[in-house]
């Protein structure tokens, strides 16, 4: 019994995941910088082509009349695949928003038209959440390259060598079956006039 036993915890999740009051936020006018793994964006994730990298995103929260507003900018480079070549292509995040925070879908009638209304139920939101609308918003719907010559194969002859045609002389062996059962009938034809 000479040995300590080791207290194992849970990793404390980050500060980006936690529900936070929007209220507290704006009334300190919070103006906060953060760099989010990509692989913690749930509902982005089945869209990357792969999970490297970090989005960065600036908030600056403050007040609009009854709301709580949180202006937002999103920037980074997230990996998508080309729907055209299925290659893996960077495609570059820019993205600003100000949204109002609305604690129900009943005040969304509400919000000015400059504002984009946000549903922060209970007066709480991740900026996780925050980011990952703006982010979300910024994909494209089909993912290609702006040049198709970014498709094009490293190696296009030897592709083309590989490829086989199986029915490529089907052509020319029906005319040759074609010919012989003519050649069969005329014989067969002129047999049966000499008897």
């Amino acid at each position: 019994m000479g040995r300590v036993g080791t207290y194992y915890t849970r990793p404390m999740s980050e500060a980006w995941s936690k529900p936070r009051d929007v209220g507290a936020l704006a009334d300190e006018q919070a103006d906060l910088e953060l760099a989010i793994p990509l692989a913690e964006f749930s509902r982005v994730r089945a869209r990357l082509g792969a999970l490297d990298g970090a989005i960065r995103g600036h908030l600056h929260f403050g007040r609009e009349g009854e709301f709580a507003v949180a202006a937002l900018e999103v920037s980074g480079s997230v990996p998508l695949v080309c729907q055209r070549c299925l290659k893996l292509m960077p495609w570059k995040i820019e993205g600003s928003a100000k949204v109002a925070l609305i604690a129900s879908d009943a005040q969304a009638d509400r919000v000015p038209e400059h504002l984009e209304p946000m549903l922060a139920a209970g007066g709480r939101i991740s900026l996780r959440d925050l980011l990952e609308e703006e982010l979300l918003l910024a994909l494209p719907i089909v993912a290609l390259h702006a040049d198709e010559h970014d498709c094009a194969p490293a190696a296009p002859a030897a592709e083309e060598s590989a490829v086989q045609r199986p029915f490529e002389r089907l052509g020319e062996l029906l005319k040759r079956s074609s010919e012989s059962s003519i050649a069969r009938e005329e014989t067969n034809h002129g047999r049966a006039k000499k008897s």
